[in-house]
């Protein structure tokens, strides 16, 4: 048995679809199909169910499932105390995160690693949350970073590594541009843009601006929803609306934006960590996460970079 048969199998077992399966472990279809059927071939027995509508797993399947994992971690756990001993910081480590932490803080903790430590193999994923929470369970994903606050998972530790400030943008020459922050009141009946319930992004609006109450200004009212946070800083731009959104992501804008500092409630947001837990934590792993708590993938000092973003 090869072990990258026995994680494929893993992720089909857990998703019961080729096609989520295929997602999780970042293979074609293809591929995840003729792993299934090479680890049948070499186990003589049908480990999946296909005569149904719904993909099921045999009981050779079951049984399999039952030691795929745990042959998984002992491998793992193998090659990390092995690496240890050598002192060797090498292997591969794959990174996932979300797009605007991809693009903004990750390339250069990502770069300093590989040239403190050469022998490593990187990859870089971009994903969104719930995808990048799935991907460090099953082991698809070494490390996964995010915005929000830790959600508990069995086998998963994670831990806040900052917080990134909230501003809001508005097009050039908005009527509040003079101001250096806002608060929910001066923001009443202003056109938003927020993307879409459910994701983190639109949880950051939510918590923002709370249903508001008798005799309380009244919140933004929304202009729209967009599934991207890029498509939405690009419609700030062309004057279409406000949008409340992480510093860094105003820092990123290809036009001049009015940049606002948010005074009100839930003023920043954590940027969280999360890794799967293992008995013994491959070396590779453990100097990322270290190099990744003293770099500055994430601003602590949140208003050192709302003056940066406020003097565009």
């Amino acid at each position: 048995m090869e072990l990258r048969h026995l994680k494929t199998f893993l992720a089909v077992a857990r998703t019961l679809n080729f096609t989520r399966a295929a997602e999780q472990v970042h293979l074609a279809q293809s591929s995840v199909t003729e792993q299934i059927q090479a680890l049948e071939a070499d186990l003589g027995a049908a480990l999946l169910d296909r005569s149904r509508r719904k993909l099921a797993l045999t009981e050779a399947g079951k049984r399999l499932q039952d030691y795929a994992g745990d042959l998984l971690s002992l491998a793992e756990e193998a090659r990390a105390s092995v690496a240890q001993a050598a002192g060797v910081t090498a292997g591969a480590l794959s990174v996932g995160a979300l797009e605007t932490l991809c693009v903004s803080r990750l390339p250069p903790l990502l770069a300093a690693f590989r040239r403190a430590h050469p022998a490593t193999e990187l990859q870089l994923k971009v994903a969104g949350s719930a995808a990048l929470r799935s991907g460090v369970k099953s082991g698809a994903l070494d490390v996964g970073f995010m915005f929000g606050e830790p959600v508990a998972a069995a086998g998963v530790e994670s831990e806040v590594v900052g917080r990134e400030p909230l501003v809001v943008i508005a097009p050039p020459r908005h009527r509040l541009a003079n101001r250096a922050a806002v608060t929910a009141a001066d923001l009443a009946n202003e056109a938003f843009l927020v993307t879409e319930p459910g994701c983190v992004y639109r949880q950051m609006f939510d918590a923002a601006f709370p249903a508001s109450p008798r005799g309380v200004p009244p919140a933004p009212r929304l202009a729209g929803e967009f599934g991207s946070i890029a498509a939405i800083v690009r419609l700030v731009e062309s004057g279409l609306g406000c949008a409340l959104v992480p510093a860094l992501v105003a820092a990123d804008a290809r036009e001049p934006l009015t940049v606002l500092a948010w005074a009100g409630d839930a003023a920043s947001v954590p940027v969280v960590m999360s890794w799967r837990a293992r008995r013994t934590q491959p070396v590779v792993l453990r100097e990322f996460l270290a190099a990744a708590r003293e770099s500055a993938i994430v601003t602590t000092d949140g208003d050192r970079l709302r003056h940066a973003a406020l003097s565009r």
